[in-house]
């Protein structure tokens, strides 16, 4: 494992934690890159959810979103949450963890206990938010101090997320892996209990989300559902779709499709209006 990674847990204490599931491709413990600002202030910082259908996570979602994360003057840490073979409401639990370790040790680590957002892409953004949906919800029994820690973000972002789990929203290869998590008879279900859409709440975080029309992995119509839930619980969020893009453009080629090209200063500009980001950054 690399050494500048944060272990989220001492070890033994991790929980839900299965020797069997560690294998090269899956580090079964759940850590955090750190990506810092040198300069000795104090800054708000934003943790990196990469995508990757729930089986692996994206590269070009994790160090590439970090430095761009840093251009703007925040803290980045990419969140190495756990993935396949464990149950992917796994990613949300280490998720939930990430957020109350940056705000437990916010002094040491230069923070603003105030300002800690997240930022999700594809099946990450699922992740980061359930995150924020059920923040308030306890999966195990305290494990140490940190767990006493607010696990809400402060604002989150998400492109292209997996906010729904409901077949229409789906493409046949995500149909599939859900069909290898849960039998047939039980799929509704799951589904309702884990799609982003039917958890929404009131007094959510601010959220910025953008997705283009013509996404065949998962359709725009989830993040276009769960704005209709955020509408209706009153809650502040701005949102674009883009016409063309497809799926998968982060930071790394998103200034080559037209459209899209703007999710990054729209964010910018976003997070200036809400106080997340100083005025001359």
């Amino acid at each position: 494992m690399d050494e500048n990674r944060i272990l989220l847990w001492e070890n033994g204490k991790i929980p839900f934690y299965r020797e069997e599931y560690n294998s090269g491709v899956n580090e079964n413990i759940a850590t955090l890159t750190p990506f810092l600002q040198r300069d000795q202030k104090m800054h708000g910082a934003v943790i990196v959810f990469p995508g990757g259908g729930y089986t692996h996570r994206s590269e070009k979602e994790g160090e590439p979103v970090a430095a761009y994360l840093n251009s703007l003057g925040f803290h980045a840490f990419v969140l190495n949450y756990r993935v396949m073979p464990y149950h992917p409401y796994l990613g949300c639990i280490d998720g939930k963890r990430a957020v109350k370790y940056l705000r437990a040790n916010a002094e040491k680590w230069g923070i603003r206990s105030d300002c800690i957002g997240v930022i999700g892409f594809s099946a990450g953004a699922g992740n980061a938010c359930l995150a924020a949906e059920t923040f308030d919800k306890t999966e195990y029994e305290m494990t140490d101090w940190i767990d006493g820690y607010s696990a809400k973000p402060d604002f989150c972002i998400f492109g292209y997320g997996a906010l729904s789990l409901k077949n229409e929203f789906l493409s046949p290869s995500d149909l599939e892996m859900v069909g290898r998590i849960v039998p047939e008879r039980t799929r509704e279900q799951y589904q309702k209990a884990f799609s982003c859409d039917e958890l929404v709440r009131e007094e959510m975080p601010p959220i910025f989300l953008w997705h283009t029309a013509d996404d065949s992995r998962v359709g725009a119509g989830a993040s276009i559902e769960f704005v209709r839930r955020l509408q209706e619980k009153g809650n502040t969020y701005e949102f674009h779709i883009f016409p063309k893009g497809e799926h998968g453009h982060s930071v790394t080629d998103a200034e080559k499709i037209p459209g899209v090209c703007q999710w990054m200063r729209l964010a910018e500009d976003w997070m200036r209006r809400e106080g997340w980001l100083d005025s001359d950054s």
